[in-house]
């Protein structure tokens, strides 16, 4: 009998399949990364609104007065009057600021690139306070004006409001409002994702990569709670 000879890969044969191995997972690991991150800020981001509504009904039911509170006074006393009485009790809060660096990310650009003029590591607003929830959520409350609500945020409103910017995935990049970062407003209509009495047209051109992007919770909210890809 013949000696059998054995097949087996040579050097190169075994580098030339590792290097397409290497190509196919660079072109399809990164998608399915993205698509699962997608997946997940959908699902948190919508959690995080209705969190705000429950908090808003559980605090009229129980006080009767947060429609008519004075977010806006020029000092941190409302603000953290606020957090302490309605929010605090109804979140699992890991670690509070209060009007300090701590609890928020240094700092904060919008979509188009913009850096957040009133960002810093403290948050972005004045005399405001930030938590951090048990499962990494952010959280930064700041009282604004009428004019500012409607100016900034797309809320026609006569009274205060208070702005509430959520970053779903905490110190994690990107930290871009508009991607991770999104604004709700309470006014006397409770909360509500910010450009909500704007056009389907003006929130959209909002939540564009030339845009600022506080808008975008309610193109997400008006689009079924899906992300477009500037949202990724």
């Amino acid at each position: 009998m013949g000696i059998m000879k054995k097949n087996a890969f040579t050097l190169a044969e075994t580098l030339v399949t590792l290097a397409i191995i290497g190509m196919v997972a660079a072109m399809t690991i990164p998608p399915l990364v993205n698509s699962y991150n997608k997946t997940v800020n959908q699902v948190k981001l919508r959690k995080v609104y209705a969190i705000l509504a429950q908090i808003a009904q559980r605090a009229v039911a129980e006080y009767g007065d947060m429609p008519y509170l004075d977010f806006y006074d020029g000092s941190s006393d409302k603000v953290q009057e606020w957090y302490l009485t309605y929010f605090k009790p109804n979140l699992k809060v890991a670690k509070e600021c209060f009007d300090e660096s701590g609890c928020w990310p240094e700092s904060v650009t919008h979509l188009n690139g913009d850096s957040v003029s009133n960002s810093s590591a403290r948050g972005i607003g004045g005399n405001i306070v930030t938590f951090q929830t048990i499962d990494g959520t952010l959280y930064n409350i700041d009282g604004n004006i009428p004019s500012d609500l409607d100016a900034q945020f797309g809320i026609d409103s006569d009274i205060d409001g208070l702005v509430v910017y959520v970053d779903l995935n905490g110190n994690k990049k990107p930290n871009v409002i508009g991607k991770d970062i999104f604004v709700f407003v309470y006014t006397y209509k409770g909360f509500v994702p910010a450009g909500n009495d704007r056009t389907k047209e003006f929130v959209a051109q909002d939540c564009s990569k030339d845009g600022s992007g506080m808008m975008c919770a309610s193109n997400i909210a008006r689009n079924n709670w899906k992300f477009d890809d500037v949202n990724m």
